[in-house]
């Protein structure tokens, strides 16, 4: 169990501590030797213990590993590893890393402290989400700090997207929807306050410690 705190704001809330626990189920490539073998997909159900004992769901964080140090031992391609998850991973390699060497990118390898210069594997966090009830309180940054503590330690790579969930699947040609802007920058607002670094030029932003 894990609680995060919460400080009254202009009379909004009152001080409180809240309880919770993330279960996590773990999925992974029933093929040895398969690109998708590499990563390893964490599904947590975030649950928070109430006043009278029960329990509530009140979110959901999705975490991708990649042992992106068991690739080039295994005669696999970078790319073909995240290539066959989804969208997003395949996305995040062309922004993170070169795609002739698939090193990882100078301006990636600045943001980086020497400690994490010296792992090797790579968390994404695909989705935080907590329920509207508990936002703003505190929750957030406490569960991503946690899951980078439990997850992260042999990831030089530990990094996330800034997209409010609700405008994920749009297209490059979509109309871009009423209030994606001012929902973007809360959201980047958020993982800066975790302690990500934005990388120049793209959307990916980066946990530098």
């Amino acid at each position: 169990m894990a609680k995060a705190k919460t400080k009254a704001t202009n009379g909004r809330r009152e001080s409180e501590s809240i309880t919770f626990r993330v279960d996590f189920v773990v999925s992974l490539s029933q093929y040895e030797g398969d690109p998708s073998d590499f990563i390893t997909v964490c599904h947590g159900d975030i649950i928070c213990l109430m006043d009278d004992d029960s329990e509530q769901e009140i979110g959901t964080v999705v975490v991708y590993m990649i042992e992106r140090s068991r690739v080039p031992n295994e005669g696999m391609s970078l790319f073909e590893v995240m290539d066959c998850l989804d969208g997003d991973s395949c996305d995040c390699f062309a922004n993170l890393f070169d795609q002739e060497s698939e090193q990882l990118k100078p301006e990636v390898e600045r943001l980086l402290s020497e400690n994490r210069a010296f792992q090797h594997d790579m968390m994404l966090i695909e989705r935080l989400e907590l329920k509207p009830d508990y936002r703003g309180r505190g929750l957030g940054n406490e569960i991503a700090s946690r899951v980078i503590q439990k997850f992260g330690q042999n990831c030089s790579v530990i990094t996330c997207v800034p997209v409010p969930l609700q405008f994920t699947g749009l297209g490059p040609r979509d109309k871009e929807p009423t209030g994606k802007r001012s929902a973007q920058q809360r959201v980047r607002k958020f993982w800066e306050g975790v302690g990500f670094l934005r990388l120049a030029g793209s959307d990916y932003y980066i946990w530098p410690n």
